[in-house]
């Protein structure tokens, strides 16, 4: 034991050692020459929370702190330093002692090993120091460091070289301190040297293989590197990259060290916390690589070796000069003014980030369709100068001035409606005022994810919630009331969360394009004239279509009639002109033509005067392939007038090679849900249903780009991001215009040929039906995936045909869509029921690579007990659920997410499958499953005639069973109120208990369901029913923020203090999430001011630790005791204190609150401050 003597002055010590883990702690004190007890006259600050060990090493007195328990990084770092100068302020310089992760390269004379020792050494501009993380990282994620951090004090340099060249005349005494160390720990996992064989440097690509040693990594997979003659620590020099992010992947560690200059020979997460403003040299004991073979086995040793080189520095730092350096803590008020800057630069970064992985969360919560990709495309493809006659016009005009609030631009196909809707949204951009904003949409009939209402409001709020952050709160509240977005909101509620957002905004424009490429245009129309008529002074909303009939008698009940604006021709004319002029002089197409200015005059005549110009695009397509002037001539004469025409004209036009390529690429375009990526559709093409073999990957196309000459004109190519913040991008094939998907759906394919194109018509109008394509795709996608059966075992199908089969995606997640329609025909439905009965050795590649279930949990446990029967269920395909019973499947066998077939066809509303499963006596009231019954699965999905098909049949309308309890139940939380209304008919039990709400009311509350709430309420439901997550319905609106609702329950009788649930009463419910009109409502009905909670023990402390300020002031001023003890922080005080919310404070502190009172998580208000970092509430 080392001595405990008393010095005689907290003076005396000059020397700080912060040592961040508890078994750095144990090394320092190890190294100590003796032990002193504490100071007298040691007054301990205040705010200073950090332990002391007192002790004299060498000629000098050291004082020793750490970090907090389980605490590292630079923040704790620079708090323990802090406040170790705010009670000793005589400190002169400070050693950071403990273990890194070593930066060895051995090919770069780095010979860094387990147990080594290295140094921050000054290099150059830095000083020995570097943040990593304050890096920024480019596009292509290489790390740029932004600064360096200050040089260690002038006396441990001297020192720190007085030690160097001592070593070069002699060896070093850290093996002697070791040696002469107490009995601390030997042995795995001691403080001695654990071994050479336990000292495994890997290849940077070798990832570890399990386990909590390298036992199971591969010897062969090592960097080989000589033995060393002793297992004394090496001392290495240079700079120590510090940062908050624990360093443990060895591309991350290599990226970050390539990307700087000097000699990196160590990653830490203390130093960056200490340098600038706390004068210390960092020493580190090596206890790993930085990689993923990172243990603890070499930690307490590292620390030892770190220590004893620390203790021989200190030797070398003479008395005198240390007295004579200047006072750390001088230091730091010299640099106040740097550490605010620094503060206020951190915080800002600390708060973009936060911001960003909310943001982040926010958009993989809404889903939102990036529409950038339709404005890019329409803006590439627009010619410089067109769309300025509409932004001359006086329509324009006026409406930019807010004059008038809404225009329909309306024309024919093709007339560059969305070309202009682009150079609108591009033109208003750039002259936006600093209070405007602008959102766009961008209707699009080769998206699925671009067609719907619901998809616009995602998108408009997406945009809105970026680009406006003071109205981000509103989105905000709803997605809290989503439990943080585990639940996704109805499109009723996101639509008017973003009219509440709207409120924010002084002015707004919002262009949608194509309202008639929306398949829910009788939700999008209606929401329009809302929209209009809310009362928002500065909206403006311009939206462009075909004068469709329903969008032309809806739009023109409600709108002015100088509101409607027609795209004509001859306004159009002149942009057309300009698109053709450019086209015949500078497209290599034509470049025969760039020097006879007559033949191009002579071109543009005769396209403006045969289609007005219009189809421009199209009929210069079919010019390009005139040799000479009489055949361009002869051509001219020859174009087709009408749209039709057009398009048979470029079907007509395609080489017989290419035919086939061609129907199959439309076919499969015309069709399919979504656009093909440009490798699936070399794919298709390639696949021969009838052929042996059925793909050969060697008759691909050597040039994937050549797929677009196939089709002509008809198809585009665009570039499409893979998602949000991603790097990569993929090319799609898709439908040049939504009225070339018109024409080949129709069947008037045929009558636009010439006659001498009748073969040609015929092939195209027989392979576009409907029936015929999706018969032909169904082929095609099973072929290829009993293709993919023989190429790659089970073990690896899925890396497999990820990596070199792109079609099998598309495959293996839509054939089952195509076959729904498909099987009707005999040769399709065999085909299909023998893919099922396992003679078509495709159906386990297809099981493998995708779940028809989609994203539910566990893939296997999904999987579980599947039979064909029961996916063909699933799938819809009531030709082939008939064939496999009478095959002798088992219609009520158990397995899958939805335990029976049954309750499979029901989830996803398949009419006609349900109706023959009942006939064929499929159990109506088997229990299990996801949703417990089909009853439950169809109530839950909205599919009211698969409802009554299961209640005429039997099915047990109070079945309680599965997640949602009834079918009452979860009806009302997905507000079906025809469902509801339904089940109730049937006897359903308003009352019944079930299901994380508790019952029907509450869960329809929950969700805003107000019609639904109203209809239970009417039907006998008990507005004061008890359970559920928030113990009663009045709490569950209080929480959400449903205002309408909060008014009506308590107009119902609602007893305004009921306790229970998950914030106790509905006042402290609606205080949690700041909703200050249901407060005031509560307490007009006479909420208990200072009711009880569990958590934050009253109302006043939970909007204390939200911040609610506007809530404070309410309840102080309802009578709210500010001095309230108990709780999670025992205080209002504390709880506003420790989440710096300083105005707050302020408020309490004025009511007199007890300054000094103890208890709750921190212990008092002072120290909730001080170990968060709140300054200036300290």
């Amino acid at each position: 034991m080392l001595d405990m003597n008393i010095s005689q002055s907290p003076d005396m010590y000059t020397i700080g050692w912060i040592a961040a883990l508890p078994i750095e702690r144990a090394a320092a004190i190890a190294m100590l020459d003796e032990r002193h007890d504490k100071p007298r006259g040691f007054v301990q600050h205040q705010a200073d929370s950090n332990s002391y060990t007192w002790g004299r090493m060498s000629e000098h007195n050291v004082v020793i702190a750490s970090l907090p328990a389980g605490s590292y990084g630079t923040t704790p770092a620079a708090t323990t330093a802090s406040n170790l100068l705010a009670s000793l302020p005589d400190i002169r310089i400070s050693l950071l002692v403990g273990i890194g992760g070593g930066i060895a390269r051995p090919d770069q004379g780095r010979d860094i090993r387990l147990g080594d020792v290295v140094i921050s050494e000054p290099q150059g501009t830095t000083g020995g120091v570097v943040q990593y993380d304050l890096g920024k990282t480019k596009s292509n994620q290489e790390w740029v460091r932004k600064g360096f951090l200050s040089m260690p004090p002038g006396v441990l340099l001297h020192a720190l070289a007085s030690l160097q060249a001592d070593h070069e005349l002699g060896e070093s005494r850290m093996s002697k301190l070791l040696k002469s160390l107490p009995k601390l720990k030997k042995g795995d996992n001691g403080y001695s040297h654990q071994g050479f064989e336990n000292d495994r440097l890997f290849k940077p690509s070798y990832q570890h293989q399990g386990g909590h040693d390298c036992q199971n990594c591969d010897a062969v997979e090592m960097i080989g590197r000589g033995q060393r003659d002793s297992t004394d620590p090496e001392i290495h020099y240079g700079t120590i990259l510090s940062g908050n992010m624990l360093v443990k992947d060895a591309a991350t560690r290599d990226q970050i060290v390539d990307s700087m200059d000097e000699k990196c020979i160590c990653f830490e997460m203390e130093a960056a916390g200490l340098m600038n403003h706390f004068p210390c040299i960092v020493i580190r004991g090596i206890c790993d690589y930085a990689d993923s073979h990172k243990n603890d086995r070499w930690q307490r040793y590292a620390s030892a070796t770190a220590a004893a080189y620390a203790k021989e520095l200190l030797r070398y730092v003479p008395t005198r000069a240390l007295r004579e350096t200047q006072a750390a803590l001088d230091v730091l008020r010299s640099d106040i003014s740097a550490i605010n800057a620094v503060a206020r630069v951190t915080k800002a970064q600390i708060e973009a980030v936060r911001f960003d992985s909310h943001l982040h969360k926010i958009h993989g919560w809404l889903s939102p369709p990036d529409t950038s990709t339709n404005l890019n495309e329409a803006l590439k493809k627009r010619q410089d100068g067109t769309g300025s006659w509409f932004l001359e016009s006086e329509a324009f005009q006026t409406w930019k001035a807010g004059t008038r609030g809404v225009l329909w631009l309306h024309g024919l196909p093709g007339c560059g409606k969305t070309l202009l809707s682009a150079r609108l949204i591009e033109y208003l951009n750039q002259h936006i005022s600093p209070r405007c904003v602008v959102l766009d949409f961008f209707f699009d009939f080769t998206d699925p994810k671009k067609q719907t209402f619901d998809s616009l409001v995602r998108a408009l709020v997406a945009q809105l919630y970026t680009r406006c952050e003071d109205s981000r709160k509103e989105l905000d509240r709803l997605f809290a009331s989503c439990e943080d977005g585990c639940r996704q909101p109805a499109c009723e509620i996101l639509s008017t969360t973003f009219m509440q957002m709207l409120g924010y905004i002084g002015s707004i424009q919002i262009i949608i394009d194509a309202l008639d490429e929306c398949k829910t245009r009788t939700e999008l129309l209606p929401w329009m004239e809302n929209l209009t008529r809310a009362g928002h002074t500065g909206l403006q909303l311009l939206a462009t279509s075909r004068k469709e009939a329903d969008i032309e008698s809806h739009l023109r009940g409600w709108l002015d009639p100088r509101d409607v604006v027609p795209v004509q021709t001859n306004s159009v004319n002149h942009d057309i002109r300009a698109y053709i002029h450019h086209h015949l002089q500078y497209h290599p197409h034509f470049e025969r033509w760039h020097r006879n200015q007559g033949v191009r005059d002579e071109i543009e005549t005769q396209l403006m005067e045969k289609a007005d110009g219009i189809w421009a695009a199209c009929q210069l397509e079919i010019l390009q392939g005139s040799l000479d002037l009489r055949m361009l001539r002869e051509t001219l004469k020859s174009l087709p007038r009408t749209l039709e025409g057009t398009y048979a004209r470029i079907l007509a036009s395609i080489d017989e090679n290419y035919r086939a390529y061609a129907l199959r690429i439309l076919q499969f375009l015309t069709y399919s849900e979504r656009p093909l990526t440009i490798q699936e559709a070399v794919d298709i093409v390639v696949i021969d249903p009838n052929g042996h073999p059925l793909f050969d990957p060697m008759l691909r196309m050597p040039n994937p780009q050549d797929i677009v000459r196939v089709c002509s004109t008809l198809v585009t190519l665009v570039v499409k991001e893979s998602g949000r913040g991603r790097m990569e991008s993929s090319t799609e094939i898709r439908l040049s215009h939504f009225s070339v998907l018109q024409y080949l759906r129709s069947n008037r394919i045929e009558r636009a040929f010439s006659p001498k194109g009748s073969e040609c018509s015929m092939i195209f109008q027989n392979g576009l039906n409907e029936s015929n394509a999706r018969r032909e795709i169904t082929r095609v996608c099973l072929a290829y995936l009993s293709h993919l059966h023989m190429q790659a075992s089970k073990k690896n199908i899925r890396w497999h045909s990820k990596m070199n089969f792109p079609f099998s995606n598309y495959a293996a997640q839509y054939w089952m869509d195509h076959a729904r329609i498909a099987e009707a025909n005999e040769d399709i439905l065999q085909i299909v029921v023998a893919f099922f009965m396992g003679r078509h050795k495709g159906y386990s590649t297809w099981v493998e690579l995708f779940d028809p279930h989609w994203d539910f949990g566990d893939l296997a446990k999904r999987r579980r007990g599947s039979t064909p029967l029961y996916y063909a269920s699933l799938g819809g395909l009531q030709y082939t659920v008939r064939q496999l019973l009478q095959k002798g499947a088992n219609i009520n066998a158990e397995g899958g997410r939805y335990g029976y077939v049954l309750q499979a066809a029901s989830s996803r509303g398949h009419v006609e499958v349900v109706e023959l499963l009942l006939e064929k006596d499929a159990d109506v009231n088997a229990q299990g499953g996801a949703y417990g019954n089909a009853l439950q699965a169809a109530s839950h999905k909205g599919y009211t005639e698969v409802v009554q098909l299961l209640l005429a049949k039997g099915a047990k309308v109070n079945a309680d069973s599965g997640r949602f309890g009834n079918a009452l139940y979860t009806a009302s939380y997905r507000g079906h109120i025809e469902i509801v209304q339904l089940l109730l008919e049937k006897g359903a039990d308003v009352n019944a208990q079930g299901g994380e709400h508790g019952n029907a009311l509450q869960a329809a509350v929950s969700f805003g369901h107000l019609e639904v709430m109203q209809l239970l309420l009417e039907k006998g439901a008990d507005v004061n029913a008890r359970g559920g997550e928030y113990g009663n319905a009045l709490q569950a609106a209080s929480h959400k923020g449903y205002i309408e609702i909060v008014q009506l329950l308590l107009a119902k009788g609602a007893k305004v203090n009921a306790d229970g649930g998950r914030y106790s009463n509905a006042l402290n419910a609606a205080s949690y999430r700041g909703h200050v009109e249901i407060m005031q409502q509560l307490l007009k009905k006479g909420a208990n001011v200072n009711a009880q909670s569990r958590r934050y023990s009253s109302a006043l402390q939970t909007a204390s630790h939200k911040g609610h300020i506007t809530i404070v002031q309410l309840l102080l001023k309802k009578g709210a005791n500010v001095n309230a003890h108990g709780g999670k922080y025992g205080s209002s005080l504390q709880a506003a204190s420790s989440r710096g919310h300083i105005e707050i404070v302020q408020l309490l502190l004025e009511k007199y609150t007890d300054v000094n009172a103890h208890g709750g998580k921190y212990g008092s208000s002072l120290q909730a401050a001080s170990s968060r970092g709140h300054i200036k509430i300290v």
